[in-house]
């Protein structure tokens, strides 16, 4: 463990948001389910994008996310994934590094697919149906963390959509095996209940050897457990890793270590405008806490607090962008 400022580093797939308010008869025309994520190609994803207009732009991925808002926690992030020498590309860096966040992967060779993107569509209820086109995140290989993993790693946060990319499993398994060797322990999202569908017998063998901490929410825990009991799931998970957190929309978390499970009040919220990326703020909180040395019911306070200030706007990110799209008129 770093003696310094805890340092936490992010692995995943590496996006740019394009998040536009609609009714939910947008949802019904392009046959998607509501509050999903739906992997698209190129074609597709541009036909969404020029139906809901230009939204508000953030960079995004559910990790690179996580990693960002530990700018507002004091704890040293570095994000690892890879974008395009392209417009969103250049967003994407941009943003990062105006955070404080380093992201040393090359970007992705010329000619290559262009840098992902994912649409993502808020109905008036706030649920949000997510539309993703990889594009050069599926290009990231083992080859590109030979330099760009850093030293003195406290937390590797892994992103399970990574498995979706062709040669996912590969990155994962290298990475985790650096940052072990650095003293690291790994964290791991599921990402969402069709991505473990997906991949989930190299997900589960992945957790029963090398993850420390479980951060997900019901869904995708309970698609791992076979379950959609929350004391069940997170029963199931603390018998395979030391740490987990399981979120519960409105309801709080449970979180649970040695010390046993403890039911963590979901942070108050005037309004629920939009809850894109609350998880993703949750488990910034969570491991930025942990890395700090709290105990494992601070850290789920803290992740319910962070995932608060997110609920209130558009977009997964805080800042001033967030704020800028207004729902359609009737």
């Amino acid at each position: 463990m770093s003696k310094e400022t805890p340092h936490i580093v992010g692995l995943g797939n590496a996006i740019v948001d394009v998040v536009a308010a609609v009714d939910t008869a947008v949802i019904d025309r392009h046959d998607l389910s509501p509050g999903g994520m739906h992997l698209v190609d190129a074609n597709a994803a541009q036909a969404l994008f020029e139906e809901v207009g230009p939204g508000v732009r953030q960079s995004g991925g559910s990790v690179a996310n996580s990693i960002a808002h530990l700018a507002e926690t004091g704890v040293k992030g570095t994000y690892l994934g890879k974008v395009a020498n392209d417009d969103l590309g250049q967003t994407f860096r941009q943003e990062m590094e105006g955070l404080g966040i380093a992201a040393p992967v090359t970007d992705a060779a010329d000619g290559a697919t262009g840098t992902g993107r994912c649409v993502v569509l808020v109905t008036p209820d706030g649920e949000r149906t997510m539309s993703t086109y990889l594009g050069a995140a599926t290009t990231m290989a083992p080859s590109d963390l030979a330099e760009a993993m850093p030293d003195g790693v406290d937390i590797l946060f892994i992103e399970g959509y990574l498995w979706d990319a062709p040669q996912g499993a590969a990155v994962i398994e290298d990475a985790a095996q650096r940052a072990k060797a650095a003293g690291a322990r790994i964290a791991l999202t599921p990402s969402d209940a069709g991505c473990v569908e997906r991949n989930q017998n190299v997900m589960w063998n992945f957790i029963t050897r090398h993850v420390d901490i479980l951060v997900g929410n019901l869904s995708e825990i309970g698609q791992l457990a076979g379950t959609d009991d929350p004391e069940s799931a997170i029963g199931w998970a603390m018998g395979i890793v030391p740490v987990v957190a399981v979120t519960l929309h409105d309801s709080g978390s449970l979180v649970a270590d040695g010390t046993g499970v403890h039911r963590i009040p979901a942070a108050p919220v005037a309004k629920v405008v939009d809850t894109t990326g609350a998880g993703d703020a949750y488990a910034s909180g969570f491991l930025g806490a942990l890395a700090r040395g709290e105990t494992v019911d601070e850290a789920g306070r803290r992740g319910a607090e962070m995932a608060a200030t997110v609920l209130t706007h558009y977009g997964a990110r805080n800042g001033a962008a967030a704020q800028a799209i207004s729902l359609p008129a009737a």
